[in-house]
């Protein structure tokens, strides 16, 4: 499957939504949308991950890539509707803490807030 990622402008700041799979092929769609925000000076950036399916070691690469450079334009980056598979590769790879995730869209270009990510067991289920 493929990555689709569409631009949503609005006052305070923008919006990547992604719908599709991210990894190796359509990591280049994600870090092409993130040049076209920091181009047109749009900031900060939202990346909306309601419509993403999957997410591999390329995917997440690229979403570092992005925050890196959201980071040296002087910008900041939120993660929104970060659920399923695509939450739990975060969690079980550390990065969970490494992204200021916004539960709540309506909250996104307001005050990021960084939510914590659940304890896990051995076998990478929660802890109780």
């Amino acid at each position: 499957m493929t990555l689709s990622a569409r631009m949503t402008h609005h006052a305070d700041h923008s919006v990547v939504a992604l719908d599709g799979e991210l990894d190796l092929c359509s990591a280049p769609c994600l870090l092409s949308a993130v040049a076209e925000a920091l181009a047109a000076e749009q900031r900060p950036l939202t990346i909306d991950m309601a419509g993403l399916t999957f997410c591999d070691s390329h995917g997440l690469d690229a979403l570092r890539e992005a925050q890196r450079e959201i980071t040296s334009a002087g910008s900041a980056l939120e993660l929104t509707h970060v659920h399923g598979r695509v939450r739990r590769v975060l969690d079980i790879t550390g990065l969970t803490s490494a992204f200021t995730i916004t539960p709540d869209p309506a909250d996104c270009g307001a005050t990021p807030r960084t939510v914590e990510a659940p304890r896990l067991n051995s076998r990478g289920r929660r802890r109780h």
